[in-house]
């Protein structure tokens, strides 16, 4: 066998080898950089509230909006500028998320004493204060990320970036085939 042959040789080895080669170093030696996440991740679980109202008054459940991402804003009290604010802000990122979208819709829980909220495209229900006490971070206004299978898991900061909701829920929605 010449050098020539031997080159080729070496070349087709080297051309059926890289495949396995590059898996191995994505597997083993190389290490993405970490994702975080701008909200705080919660332990997964199913909300139960009791005496909650729909915005007709009738007696309803958080369960009717799975199947969808939830961007749920729970208030503690008035529907003051935060309360108002976190309304936009959820309106805004759902806009961005442009074809995916039609996955994500919008809900506000509040008590039922200030159960009146005029906004396109969002879901009102209303609960006894005591209930809403049991929320985390109940007092403030919070967004909560509910996925389709109706469970509470992120919870974002009291004064939220709307780029930052808009990132963690671009990647929930990539990463989700469900919903």
């Amino acid at each position: 066998m010449d050098r020539v042959d031997r080159i080729k040789l070496v070349l087709v080895m080297a051309l059926f080898a890289a495949p396995a080669l590059a898996a191995w170093i994505a597997r083993d030696v190389w290490q993405p950089a970490t994702i975080t996440s701008y909200g705080e991740l919660l332990e997964p679980r199913e909300p139960s509230i009791a005496g909650l109202v729909d915005a007709a008054g009738v007696p309803s459940s958080l369960a009717e909006l799975s199947g969808h991402w939830v961007l749920l804003t729970v208030v503690g009290g008035d529907c003051e500028e935060a309360c108002r604010h976190q309304i936009y802000l959820s309106r805004q990122v759902r806009i961005a998320q442009g074809p995916e979208q039609g996955r994500v819709v919008r809900a506000l829980l509040r008590p039922i004493a200030n159960a009146n909220a005029e906004e396109p495209d969002l879901h009102r229900y209303s609960a006894p204060a005591e209930a809403l006490a049991a929320w985390p971070g109940a007092g403030s206004v919070r967004t909560y990320v509910m996925d389709p299978r109706g469970r509470v898991m992120l919870r974002f900061p009291a004064d939220p970036d709307g780029k930052g909701m808009l990132r963690d829920l671009r990647q929930l929605l990539k990463a989700s085939k469900i919903g």
